[in-house]
């Protein structure tokens, strides 16, 4: 395993904040990128937290990403709205489009919003654990503008790795359902790459079709049972043809426009008009104390509900620091340069990029 290095949640947003500075962006649009990556990494998503910038400045840099993006509403209708993002950054994107289902489902009881040509919104429990702090159950999907999973017992990529994500209240922890479509996310693979690790040979392919234990060599990443890719390709379905635009297996990343862009699916339902809300937490503490005291294959091994993991390793993390992989310090230092490396996040270490 490679060594690691222990980073603040200060060093990791002056980090972020300093590289989006390069960028014209809307300070609202930066602000949701480097909040949602701090909250990744905090949160223990580090799939979807540091290493993820790297693609960003890409993004930036080519044109998919407008630094300076004009959102309109496309369609408004009492409980639907579709959102033309015109290349926001997808985090930015994704809060927008959050927050009005919540408006939305607050004086209708239930709200969809769907969004175009965004781009990749992180992680899909970040949006439906908003709706579950307005008291809400929520609902978000999101694909992509590159084919990236095999359908169940195939070898080559036609499905996107897409997320689904459910959010429901319950009090400060709320539960937050959130997963790929494939075995891990692609993020996650890449992740036991900088720290040296093997993988499970059912996490992904080599581009001939072979399982490998070698993150690096993963071309395609495998579905979790054709469960996982029937769930993959309904959410290529909502975000792309329900929408107007093409499924994922028919975009081009290259190309910067509507039909080519990301889509997201938000669904939200206001609590209180289909349940007391104070009964229906009661009834929700009974099942999660209840599930909590099923006798444990490892006594040594919390039973967790969903999200429950996330804020407990919330909690360390901001005391004990945000492990990061050394390779990825060293990937950064050779991206960015080792000065804004050394600056913000290893003061002490000095990182070369050849180190």
């Amino acid at each position: 395993m490679n060594p690691l290095i222990q980073v603040s949640a200060a060093q990791l947003r002056a980090f972020l904040t300093a590289v989006l500075a390069n960028y014209p962006l809307q300070s609202e649009a930066a602000t949701a990128i480097t909040d949602h990556l701090v909250q990744a990494n905090l949160w223990g998503m580090d799939s979807h937290g540091l290493q993820q910038i790297m693609g960003y400045d890409k993004s930036l840099r080519s044109g998919r990403i407008n630094p300076q993006p004009k959102l309109h509403i496309q369609t408004d209708r009492p409980t639907m709205i579709r959102i033309e993002a015109d290349r926001a950054p997808g985090q930015y994107a994704g809060q927008i489009a959050m927050q009005q289902a919540i408006t939305k489902a607050q004086e209708m009881g239930m709200a969809v919003v769907g969004v175009t040509n965004s781009n990749h919104f992180g992680m899909a429990g970040y949006y439906t654990r908003m709706a579950a702090a307005a008291g809400m159950i929520g609902f978000a999907t999101s694909d992509t503008n590159v084919v990236d999973l095999a359908p169940y017992g195939g070898k080559e990529a036609r499905l996107g790795n897409n997320p689904f994500s459910w959010g429901i209240p319950n009090g400060d922890m709320p539960i937050v359902l959130d997963m790929a479509a494939g075995t891990v996310s692609g993020g996650k693979i890449k992740h036991f790459g900088y720290q040296g690790l093997p993988i499970p040979p059912e996490w992904g392919l080599t581009a001939a079709g072979e399982t490998t234990s070698e993150a690096q060599a993963v071309a395609v990443n495998q579905a979790a049972s054709p469960k996982g890719a029937g769930m993959a390709l309904v959410a290529d379905l909502l975000c792309g043809p329900l929408l107007g635009t093409a499924a994922a297996l028919f975009k081009t990343k290259s190309r910067h426009d509507r039909m080519n862009g990301t889509g997201h699916f938000f669904w939200v339902m206001d609590l209180a008009v289909w349940s007391d809300p104070e009964e229906f937490a009661e009834r929700v503490g009974d099942a999660i104390a209840t599930l909590k005291q099923t006798p444990r294959l490892d006594p040594q091994q919390p039973i967790y509900f969903p999200g429950e993991l996330e804020v407990v390793t919330e909690q360390t993390r901001i005391h004990q620091g945000i492990p990061v992989p050394y390779a990825l310090i060293q990937d950064l230092a050779r991206h960015f340069g080792p000065d804004l490396v050394n600056q913000h996040l290893t003061p002490d270490l000095s990182i070369s990029i050849n180190a």
